[in-house]
């Protein structure tokens, strides 16, 4: 029997909020300011709003809710918001009555603790749950009607995220196949759920036969279970998707992304050109008059290398770089090797350092590229792989960039073979549909890191 205290998370997370908030804001004031006077019927009116402002505040933005599915940065942008709506409520409370409170300084390091010991509180939550989890504890008792490709990855998930405390009991389809872990057929699942504890069904409605499904529905309105559907979306199973409902009807909604929206895609370009022209004044301007003088006494090859790129929407742009190899009729064709030939001992260090891809800030500023993004291909290979990896060109419905999730998690350089250019593909929508400022940051961080570190395939 599995240990269900799922239950009482959201009961034991807003008590430890309630507690937190009347520590700070009640204990604290009559321990600093009033001992004796803090408990007037004023003061209790001012305690009694602020608890019920937080606890209207909590429930309309799901501060309670810390799921088995529930990511980090969602409890963080939870907990601002709730934090800031709070604080414009804290002032509107004093517009209109007076009270002898915490004194303005007081109120600038009461708020930033306030926020610390809730986030502290929030993720030490998530954290005991993910700790108790792992031992084997308040875990589910998972299902899967349907043995597909896409569930096969759903069975990964709950095997590889046992924190998440998923017990993954096996398939059912139309053949049992033990090798499989599919553990019976669509008729032995009434005798499987009266043999086994099962807390939830998912169900890749596309794989059930439609003559199976009134019997299976029979089945499982017998036990009280947790019921979710899989859907194959086919080719928009990369998007972004969302329930909802048309009076009675339910239906999905495929979203293109986040940077679709208007408002994200100004916030990310206010960060590109920013950044872009500190990278530009900072470090692209003398390291190219040293890279020019090196060229005058060496090969005289040049500092800069064009080549036509594809960027957003499948537009063509023209891509800078420094130069790094020799002048060859290949450059427009064949990537960059392991001890290519054609690269010069400047290049090299160039690229070992990812110091050639610089210009590419001009092409920030131009507004062509993303400092974070899809890498740009060329011409000839943006031909070649959208004919060999499907939804290759879902990569195209953002700026490429200079540096990218794909290139941060070893998907960058040289590309060998088929499986290396879907993985990088892979990554690349999933940057696209999963996309926050956050992100970007993270991946900018990580790529600065990297290249300290030095890179296998920096070459």
């Amino acid at each position: 029997m599995s240990v269900r205290y799922s239950k009482y998370i959201p009961t034991i997370s807003i008590i430890g909020d309630f507690v937190i908030l009347n520590l700070l804001f009640v204990k604290g004031y009559c321990l600093l300011y009033a001992p004796i006077n803090c408990f007037g019927e004023q003061y209790l009116i001012f305690y009694a709003y602020l608890n019920l402002t937080w606890f209207i505040l909590a429930m309309a933005f799901g501060a309670q809710r810390i799921g088995r599915n529930t990511q980090k940065k969602s409890i963080l942008f939870t907990t601002v918001k709730i934090i800031v709506f709070f604080f414009f409520m804290f002032l509107l409370y004093f517009q209109i009555i007076s009270l002898n409170y915490y004194s303005r300084d007081d109120l600038k390091f009461l708020f930033p603790i306030f926020f610390l010991v809730l986030i502290m509180w929030k993720f030490g939550l998530y954290y005991s749950f993910l700790f108790y989890r792992k031992l084997g504890y308040n875990f589910r008792n998972v299902v899967v009607l349907g043995y597909t490709p896409l569930t096969r990855d759903l069975r990964q998930y709950f095997v590889d995220n046992r924190w998440n405390g998923y017990r993954f009991l096996g398939f059912f389809d139309h053949q049992k196949n033990e090798k499989k872990e599919i553990v019976g057929k669509w008729n032995d699942l009434n005798e499987f759920l009266e043999q086994n504890d099962v807390d939830e069904i998912y169900l890749a409605w596309n794989k059930i036969p439609h003559d199976e499904l009134p019997h299976i529905n029979t089945v499982l309105s017998n036990y009280p279970l947790k019921i979710r559907i899989v859907p194959d979306l086919g080719e928009f199973s990369y998007k972004s998707t969302e329930l909802v409902n048309y009076d009675m009807i339910p239906v999905l909604q495929v979203h293109p992304g986040p940077l679709s929206y208007v408002f994200n895609r100004a916030v990310k370009r206010i960060f590109d050109v920013f950044f872009s022209i500190i990278m530009i004044v900072c470090f692209l301007s003398w390291i190219s008059i040293i890279l020019y003088l090196l060229s005058l006494f060496g090969s005289r090859e040049g500092v800069f290398f064009k080549q036509k790129r594809t960027g957003a929407d499948g537009r063509v742009f023209i891509c800078h770089k420094f130069r790094t190899m020799k002048r060859n009729r290949d450059a427009d064709e064949k990537q960059a090797t392991k001890n290519d030939k054609r690269i010069t001992p400047v290049g090299r260090f160039l690229r070992k350092f990812s110091l050639d891809e610089l210009p590419q800030f001009i092409n920030v500023l131009l507004g062509q590229m993303s400092v974070v993004g899809p890498r740009p291909h060329m011409l000839r290979h943006t031909s070649q792989y959208k004919k060999m990896v499907r939804k290759f060109m879902l990569r195209h419905t953002v700026k490429p960039g200079i540096t990218g999730l794909a290139q941060v998690r070893g998907y960058r350089g040289e590309i060998r073979k088929v499986s290396e250019i879907k993985d990088r593909v892979g990554m690349d929508v999933n940057y696209i549909e999963n996309w926050s400022f956050w992100l970007d940051l993270k991946i900018i961080f990580l790529t600065i890191t990297n290249i300290f570190k030095g890179e296998k395939r920096a070459y």
